[in-house]
């Protein structure tokens, strides 16, 4: 083998090396996440809005809540503080509904059940409507729930909601994504302990 060639094949099993040692330093710097507490077929993501030029991390839950034959989906939100303006720690739960026509227009009242009990929300529900596929109008009755009334409600085993006439119950799948999106406001797994 000739010297220049040598010199080329050692310098190219130098680099060889080199790329293996810097991947397996960086799999021991980029360790996998672990495993979430909370078991729950929730979505959560955190992205920019436009609307209030902050960050916003949003859960949408795929089961349905079900109540009297119709479907209700459950969605919650907050935007995260900015240093400059801090705001109050709030969660926006909103519950989403599909029919031919309104049904809870006039249901403003919504009302949270802990244990079978009445949970006390001092700020009224929001009600909205939109146009959705094949003629459905898409309901959405909302309501901002300050953290600490959040950590309180989501203390208790079972948790129902009450709009106008129609109570829905959350299953221990959607309290639980709740419980997460709660836990990236202000982590704190001690706060989860059900009666």
């Amino acid at each position: 083998m000739k010297t220049s060639t040598r010199f080329i094949f050692v310098f190219a099993l130098i680099l060889l090396i080199s790329a293996s040692t810097q991947v397996s330093a960086q799999k021991k710097l980029c360790a996998a996440a672990p495993p979430s507490p909370y078991k729950h077929n929730g979505t959560i993501v955190t992205s920019f809005d436009t609307a209030t030029r902050g960050m916003r991390t949003t859960l949408t839950h795929p089961r349905i809540i079900n109540a009297g034959g119709e479907a209700f989906y459950l969605t919650a939100s907050f935007l995260h503080r900015k240093a400059d303006r801090p705001a109050p720690l709030a969660v926006e739960i909103a519950f989403i509904s599909a029919a031919k026509s309104p049904k809870h227009r006039d249901s403003h009242n919504l009302v949270f059940l802990a244990d079978g009990r009445p949970f006390p929300l001092v700020v009224p529900a929001q009600y909205q409507t939109a146009k959705a596929e094949r003629g459905q109008t898409l309901e959405a009755t909302k309501v901002t729930v300050p953290f600490d009334s959040l950590l309180n409600l989501l203390r208790a085993g079972r948790v129902a909601t009450r709009i106008g006439q129609t109570e829905l119950e959350l299953t221990q799948n959607h309290l639980e994504a709740l419980r997460e999106l709660a836990s990236l406001i202000a982590p704190s797994p001690s706060k989860w302990a059900t009666n």
